[in-house]
């Protein structure tokens, strides 16, 4: 039986689609037909003998929807062969549910692999941040990683600094950064209780030393560092916590982001008197 699918084809390390920062896309997803013989096919950006974890989230309307996750090893004479499966629940009520495929060892031998995606229920369906990672154990490995990375990648900040030494700023739990147009561009609103309380989602300090430089570093067993310093340009919040940051930083910030995540690992420096 003729089987409609769509293929998205990338030759990159870590494969991560970004959605628009503000607007209705990042909230709905990109849309796509499953169900009744319709597929959603990713070619996958992996190496023989490396080690990878696979994710994305999916969403519907459609109630009590299940959708399976097929990796297949496609050799180069067009055998299939099903190294992965598996069935995976939807949330209800339209929510986004992640779906994950274990830590996979690529086997050695030669072809391709891809990763297929179906349904029990034909409709509507939609997808954002699908990524596929390598899995490193060991500190020769992270340097291995992030030495590829830097070599094919360049540079990259790896957190931001906000100056708000000139200013009355507070200390706090949960202090936020906002565009001087008022957009919130961080507030650690997703960290858990552990991270609060331990670590807290912003560094204080009142230089920057290489002591609280280490919170912004890209591993533990790599010593890359590079800060994104911007200066507040206001104190925001009645708590004298968050502060304002200029237009032109935002997108500064916004562009860093693009190339790699430092929000979501809580690496942010607020330097204070």
């Amino acid at each position: 039986m003729y089987r409609k699918f769509i293929r998205i084809i990338t030759g990159s390390m870590v494969l991560v689609f970004l959605l628009a920062v503000s607007g209705g896309v990042t909230a709905t997803g990109t849309p796509l037909m499953l169900g009744a013989g319709q597929e959603f096919r990713f070619d996958l950006p992996v190496e023989a003998g490396k080690s990878y974890t696979i994710s994305m989230a999916l969403r519907t309307d459609l109630a009590d929807a299940s959708v399976t996750m097929t990796l297949c090893h496609i050799k180069n004479n067009n055998e299939v062969v099903e190294d992965h499966i598996s069935r995976h629940e939807l949330v209800g009520g339209g929510g986004w549910t992640t779906l994950n495929v274990p830590e996979i060892q690529i086997l050695p031998n030669p072809g391709r692999y891809e990763l297929i995606v179906t349904a029990d229920k034909e409709g509507r369906y939609y997808w954002k941040d699908l990524k596929v990672e390598r899995s490193y154990a060991t500190s020769e490995n992270s340097y291995e990683y992030w030495g590829e990375r830097l070599a094919t990648q360049g540079t990259f900040f790896t957190g931001l600094v906000i100056d708000a030494r000139h200013l009355d700023v507070k200390r706090g739990m949960s202090p936020r950064i906002y565009s001087e147009s008022g957009q919130l561009l961080y507030g650690g609103v997703l960290a858990g209780q552990d991270v609060v309380q331990d670590r807290g989602v912003v560094g204080y300090g009142s230089e920057l030393t290489s002591e609280l430089l280490e919170r912004i570093a890209v591993d533990s067993d790599y010593p890359y560092v590079a800060p994104l310093v911007v200066e507040a340009v206001a104190v925001a919040d009645a708590t004298q916590t968050g502060v304002y940051i200029s237009e032109d930083d935002t997108r500064r910030v916004l562009e860093a982001m693009v190339q790699y995540d430092f929000f979501a690992r809580y690496a942010v420096i607020f330097l204070v008197n």
